[in-house]
């Protein structure tokens, strides 16, 4: 087995997996906290798979093209990477054939402090600092010299309450990656030469 990451684990602790957070509390439990003003704490080229699971919508809008960079240095060269978030588009194209409620969509836009009915309460920093959709994060993956940029949404299992998915190509068993239509879902490779 690999050295694998799970960047902005929140209370999905993934076993097997390096977890980090940028807060520790009675929910959050990760293996190292993150100061998110500085570079991860790791040696360039280090993990084999990376997992982003409602992470970037969270790093500020300015921000995300030097948070990607550093998830570049810290990935071995080819290694996988996932990223799962809310796409806002989906989200409101859902809640317009009457799919998902309006909660959701203003969940999944960018906003300040929204607490979800029902959920625990929001945390400090948990806000979305921007509005993401797949076309988007498709474009900061390119941007960010990405290689294999791929649509994973339709490999995920039609499973909503998945703990984990394990990729049949990659044998990775990704944490946390249960099946909601109003999400995108992207993988791609760090380039084999940095």
């Amino acid at each position: 087995m690999g050295t694998y990451l799970n960047v902005g684990c929140g209370t999905h602790y993934a076993q097997g997996w390096v977890n980090t957070d940028v807060s520790r509390d009675e929910l959050t439990t990760p293996d190292i906290v993150i100061d998110p003003t500085k570079p991860y704490p790791f040696e360039d080229n280090h993990f084999d798979a990376i997992y982003l699971g409602h992470v970037l919508e969270h790093v500020a809008w300015w921000a995300v093209p030097d948070f990607l960079a550093d998830m570049k240095r810290i990935a071995k060269p080819g290694a996988e990477i996932l990223i799962v978030g809310p796409d806002v588009f989906k989200t409101i194209q859902r809640w317009a054939q009457k799919l998902e409620p309006w909660w959701l969509v203003m969940s999944a836009l960018e906003h300040q402090d929204f607490v979800v009915p029902g959920a625990e309460p929001a945390r400090g920093g948990a806000s979305h600092h921007w509005n993401c959709h797949h076309d988007r994060v498709w474009q900061l993956l390119t941007d960010a010299g990405f290689d294999e940029i791929k649509n994973m949404f339709n490999r995920i299992p039609n499973d909503p309450t998945g703990t984990s998915w394990t990729d049949v190509k990659t044998k990775i068993t990704w944490p946390v990656v249960g099946k909601y239509y109003w999400q995108f879902a992207i993988s791609c490779k760090a380039p084999l030469s940095k």
